[in-house]
Formats: C-alpha cells, structure tokens, sequence
C-alpha cells in the first residue's frame, strides 16, 4: 500500500512516502527524525488514509532525498515543508513531526500560520543553550567507511547505545538510513541546535497544536520543556510508549492524531 514519489525543487528531489488515499480529502505532511527517513511510516501511512492523503517526506540529504547544496538552516527545513505542499496542491494542510522533525514543524508554522490546520509535535526537543552548544562540539561526529566494514559496528553500537531495547529489525533498518546519509548524519541535527527554539517560540504558536510524548521516549524528559514554552498547546502522553510508537503501535497513534485532526477547525 505504500507509494514512493519525488518532488522537483531547484536543490534537487525530495522522496515521499505516502498511500492510496481521497485526494478530496485534507493533506497530512508528515516528518521524520533524524537521522533516519519517512519509512518509519510505513505502517502508519495506511491507518490514516480513511482520514486524509497523508504523505511523509525524507528531509534532504536522509531516505531517498538529494542533499542540500548548502549549508541549511532551520527556515530553510521550514519553508521547504510550505514548498512540498505547494507542489501537492494543497492550500491548507496538517503538519505532524517527530523530534527533528518538529523543530522545522515549529517553524513553517510560526512562519505560514495561516497555510497550516493543525500541528502535532511527537518529542519537542527543547535545547538550553549549553546543551545545544555540547552537541554541537561532540554529540555527531561523520563516520568514515572502512575498507574492514568497522563503520558498520560503529553504527550499530551506536543504535544499540541509544535505545537498549530496540531489536535486530528495527536496528537494522537504522543502519540503513544511517548509511543512506553518506557518513555525515548531522547535518539536520546541527540546524536544530544552532537554533534557539526557546527564543523563537516563546510568542507562542497561531496554530492549534498537540504535543505527545511517551513514558519510554529517549527524550521524554523534554516533554515539560515543551509544555513550558508552549503552554496553550494540548498536551497526550501515551503509557508505555517509546520513539517510535508510530512504527510500533500504529494504530494507537493512528487514533491519537485522527482525534487531534478532527477537533482542529
């Protein structure tokens, strides 16, 4: 059920990932985190087509997308989310993201409130200036491909290190988005953190919006950040539920955001 397309911009293509769906109904952009790709939607994509035409994007330089031609900042992630609805036809759209994802979210919506019917944000990640100025020095360093495969062990002590309980599936499926990035995965982590959320978010967001969390999100711990800076937003978090709830139970989250979406003028 999964359909796989590009979308032409003057940078190069961004792949989609999206399902047979009414093209009458409501248009659902959807973001990924990174370093990994829209595929973490593929069993989600079809529970939400009842609904609307849902269509998750691989941010550029992750999945199948072309790399930026330059160093990208946050409004450039941004304006590229209004540049994919345009070439969708939609004038008005629902905006959903995870992590990464969210912070480009927040953005395109403090940006165009008016060309977005609702946002939900999966894992807000609100920075403090040290944090971002740490992981900016040290948190993603490139990998480099080795002639003895080592880069691939590093890669999967990596993915292990992050999420103990993850399996050899789903970890093996990390690894190739890892490697579709072509050794440097931070570049979009590195847009987030020179980034200062807290200052541009803090006049608050025109657009009605969820934040979800999960008691077993790697960072979980951010979902009162998020709350803080934006206090008039809903507000679920989901027993039980890690990173990636969306690939795991995806009906349960199915149900959280067609909830949300129905609510939202």
């Amino acid at each position: 059920m999964i359909r796989r397309g590009y979308l032409d911009f003057p940078w190069g293509q961004l792949h989609y990932r999206t399902t047979p769906a009414d093209p009458r109904q409501p248009l659902l952009i959807l973001l990924h985190q990174s370093p990994l790709s829209a595929r973490n939607y593929d069993r989600l994509l079809p529970l939400l087509a009842p609904f609307c035409r849902p269509v998750a994007l691989d941010t550029p330089g992750y999945g199948g997308s072309d790399a930026p031609d330059r160093r990208w900042e946050v409004a450039d992630y941004a304006r590229l989310v209004v540049g994919a609805a345009d070439r969708l036809e939609a004038e008005r759209f629902h905006l959903f993201a995870r992590a990464t994802g969210t912070v480009f979210a927040v953005a395109a919506a403090m940006a165009t409130p008016a060309r977005i019917r609702s946002l939900a944000l999966h894992g807000l990640p609100v920075y403090t200036a040290e944090e971002r100025a740490d992981r900016l020095a040290s948190f993603a360093p490139p990998f480099t491909p080795a002639d003895d495969g080592a880069h691939l062990a590093w890669i999967w002590r990596r993915i292990h290190d992050e999420y103990p309980w993850i399996d050899a599936a789903l970890a093996t499926q990390f690894v190739r988005d890892y490697l579709a990035t072509g050794g440097d995965f931070a570049t979009a982590y590195r847009a987030i953190w020179r980034y200062d959320l807290r200052a541009a978010a803090s006049a608050g967001i025109a657009v009605p919006t969820l934040l979800i969390g999960g008691t077993r999100d790697r960072i979980a711990f951010m979902q009162a950040r998020a709350e803080a800076l934006l206090p008039h937003a809903q507000r679920i978090v989901l027993d039980d539920a890690t990173d990636f709830v969306a690939e795991q139970e995806p009906a349960r989250f199915a149900d959280v955001l067609r909830a949300f979406m129905m609510r939202a003028p």
